[in-house]
């Protein structure tokens, strides 16, 4: 797990009474969440979790969720942002429970946060407000370019939230055959390039074929399907935190024809690059 992989967008101990309430919230960044008094009501799915005092909740990226509260609630929260350009994105790769237990450790660990950190506390609860492309580039520029050691600093209680979450996750795409972990390592840290399946199966020292059937067996859907399911995730993160034109994203991830990533991310994704783009900055 690379430390300069995560950046802290926002940490900050929040106060609500009744106003808590926020609907189709879908970011690209993952909350952390460690609830210090009062109920509130995240809803994930269609299924509706209680946050008590004494735990911590997670919502990883892009999970669409909805937030509710009928009185006092106050928690700590963090925002974090995981640049996984190249390489496998910890976040995407799992799948993580809403809810574990927290302690009076985790508490003192988002106090010391709070006090290390004190400019990145929003200034308004509003996911309008912070959730929107301006404010997410300026936010990933802001903290890439904060000293090391400062990021450092923080950086152990942010891998610490993360492993008390991670130890009960469980993996997506899991594989037991040693060719295909090898192919997905190899097509994780090739996402800026072209990948084709004949290149991934002789990199798993087999036959296209018999490649593309045990891939499927392993993993659920085929070498192909999940390439592009991989980009286009790379793609979502890419348009909601750069200002770069589609093209350049498209390039970045080994597609040198923008007109067709622009059809290949519609079929899956359901909006345009510029469509997903302007649905952030239409929160402003």
């Amino acid at each position: 797990m690379n430390i300069n992989n995560f950046l802290i967008l926002n940490v900050g101990h929040a106060f609500h009474d009744s106003d808590w309430n926020f609907e189709n919230i879908n970011s690209p960044f993952t909350r952390i969440y460690y609830v210090t008094e009062g109920e509130g009501i995240v809803s994930i799915g269609g299924k509706d979790y209680r946050m008590s005092p004494g735990k911590m909740y997670m919502i990883p990226a892009f999970t669409e969720h909805s937030d509710f509260c009928d009185g006092v609630f106050n928690h700590f929260y963090i925002h974090i942002y995981e640049d996984a350009t190249t390489g496998e994105s910890i976040i995407e790769s799992h799948e993580f429970p809403v809810e574990t237990e927290g302690s009076d450790f985790e508490k003192e660990m988002f106090e010391m946060l709070c006090r290390q950190n004190s400019t990145l506390a929003l200034k308004c609860p509003d996911p309008k407000t912070y959730d929107n492309d301006n404010s997410l580039i300026e936010q990933v520029r802001f903290n890439r370019s904060r000293p090391l050691h400062e990021r450092m600093e923080s950086m152990g209680a942010v891998m610490h939230f993360l492993s008390l979450f991670i130890k009960n996750a469980t993996l997506k795409h899991m594989a037991d055959d040693h060719r295909i972990k090898h192919a997905l390592k190899y097509i994780n840290n090739r996402m800026n390039h072209p990948l084709t399946v004949d290149e991934t199966a002789r990199v798993a020292c087999m036959s296209t074929n018999h490649f593309i059937r045990l891939f499927k067996k392993e993993i659920g859907m085929t070498p192909a399907q999940f390439i592009i399911y991989k980009k286009m995730m790379r793609a979502k993160m890419a348009l909601a935190t750069e200002s770069v034109p589609v093209s350049e994203i498209a390039y970045s991830l080994g597609y040198d024809d923008a007109s067709y990533f622009t059809r290949l991310f519609k079929r899956h994704i359901g909006k345009s690059p510029q469509q997903f783009r302007q649905s952030f900055n239409d929160r402003q």
